[in-house]
């Protein structure tokens, strides 16, 4: 899976996940800056994004998600401080309820845990065709971010694929065993989210704080940075996820 990274060796890692038709940073654009300061920021490219293309045999699903963050948690050596946007929240949290050690603690932003009719509203959006006709400069946007996949028409694939929609679906038992620090974030006009479903969370994760993002739709990482940039940052220091404890760089390691 294509990753870049920036931000200091050796400083806390810190995996931030996109969402439906973006890759790597494109939902992350507006907080990189603050937060690459301060940690070692991961920004993959999922499966079928960007520079990441699918297997050999076309295989997409969430699992293909799933395994390709599993992965990547393995490499930075677990736990990790982990946030994901809307398809990346889905396939992090469905891998908190596999493997919740491996979070350090975990960010959702625009996620639910069960299907409902806003996401599918939401989805209905992704057709290229519609992308097209109203929001051309949106568009050329994103044939150059997903060129890497088959030239400047690969992005529409990429929508028709997201719109689709993929299995978001977890068993709330299986994420009770989850206790690292979580942060929920929705914004009060993001129909993506069932706010009744961010209840259902708190209640099995009592130590989940929430974030309700005034007049926010469902990317208030990039249309309401105001707001989110120091929830995030207020969150993650109190996660343990300070960056003036950063370990030393592994070629430093061991060294007098």
């Amino acid at each position: 899976m294509y990753t870049e990274t920036e931000g200091p060796e050796g400083a806390v890692d810190l995996v931030l996940l996109h969402g439906g038709i973006g890759a790597g940073r494109y939902h992350w654009s507006k907080l990189l800056p603050a937060l690459s300061t301060r940690y070692r920021v991961h920004l993959p490219d999922l499966p079928g994004h960007g520079r990441t293309p699918l297997p050999p045999d076309g295989r997409y699903d969430r699992a293909l998600h799933v395994e390709a963050v599993e992965e990547l948690l393995d490499r930075l050596a677990p736990p990790v401080h982990v946030a994901g946007f809307s398809m990346g929240g889905h396939a992090s949290m469905a891998l908190a309820a596999k493997r919740p050690e491996a979070f350090a603690s975990l960010t959702l932003i625009g996620v639910s845990y069960r299907d409902h009719p806003g996401l599918r509203s939401w989805r209905d959006k992704f057709d290229p065709d519609r992308l097209a006709e109203a929001y051309p400069l949106w568009v050329r946007a994103l044939s150059r971010l997903h060129a890497p996949l088959g030239g400047p028409d690969a992005w529409r694939e990429v929508c028709r694929r997201d719109a689709g929609g993929l299995e978001i679906e977890v068993d709330p038992e299986d994420l009770g065993a989850l206790d690292c620090p979580v942060l929920l974030m929705r914004g009060d006009r993001d129909e993506a989210v069932d706010p009744a479903q961010h209840a259902d969370l708190r209640a099995i994760w009592g130590q989940a704080d929430e974030c309700v993002v005034p007049a926010g739709g469902h990317e208030v990482q990039l249309t309401r940075r105001v707001v989110v940039e120091p929830v995030l940052l207020d969150f993650l220091s109190r996660a343990g996820a300070d960056p003036t404890r950063a370990h030393p760089p592994p070629s430093a390691a061991g060294t007098d």
